[in-house]
This record gives structure tokens, sequence and C-alpha cells, in this order.
């Protein structure tokens, strides 16, 4: 606390006016093309816990928040699992076509969310 009121009134003291505005500088370098994106779809397939199952399938997914298909891994690059926005180790879980079967001890509490993410990189859907 002593050392902010010193420094400030240091500053206070010997502060002079404001000067003017330098000039502005150059535009930096063009940036690399977008075009070199690759192209990806990410797919959200949304249920909520009812706090007993440990297997969940298509028909549990939520039509209005995403996909309602559990895709087989071998169809997508990337498969993230999601429980109460926390992503899960894959040892936590097993995904086959049409079904998502958790490993672990306890369940989900009843109304959290699960959410699997599937992302498919130079495929479309």
């Amino acid at each position: 606390m002593v050392f902010c009121s010193i420094h400030n009134l240091c500053n206070q003291k010997y502060r002079g006016p404001q000067g003017s505005q330098g000039p502005q500088g150059p535009q930096g370098p063009q940036g690399p093309p977008l075009s070199d994106l690759i192209p990806s779809t990410n797919l959200l397939y949304f249920t909520f816990s009812d706090g007993q199952k440990r297997l969940y399938t298509n028909n549990d997914g939520i039509a209005q928040y995403g996909t309602t298909e559990i895709m087989a891994p071998e169809e997508a690059s990337y498969i993230n699992l999601f429980i109460n926005g926390i992503l899960q180790p894959h040892i936590n879980y097993q995904i086959q076509k049409g079904s998502l079967t958790l490993l672990t001890e306890e369940v989900p509490s009843k109304g959290v969310p699960i959410i699997i993410q599937f992302v498919l990189i130079n495929k479309e859907v």
C-alpha cells in the first residue's frame, strides 16, 4: 500500500502533459488464404441421464438438440464424450454404432447432460 501511494504521488508530481498521437504504422503482411482449410463436420448427439442406466441408444437421443444417431467409431475422425460438460477419458465409455455404454462405477445423476461429439474430417454427411 505504501509503495502504491508513493508511486502515485511521484507520477502526479513528475508527469508532463500528454503529447499528440503518433502516425499510424504500416499495415502488416497479408495472412495465408483461407482456402486451405480442411473441410470438417461436427455432429452432436444429446441426451440426459436418467440416473440409472449405463446404456444409451439412438432412441435416447433428443432431436431438437442435435443428431439422434450414435455413429460407429470408424465413421468419425474423432469422438469425444462430455458428461455434464466435462470431457471424459476413453476408458470411461465404449461406443458402437447405435449405442453408448458407460464403463464407470457410478452413473451420472438424473438430468445430467450427455453429449457425444463426432468430428468428421474431409468427410461429408
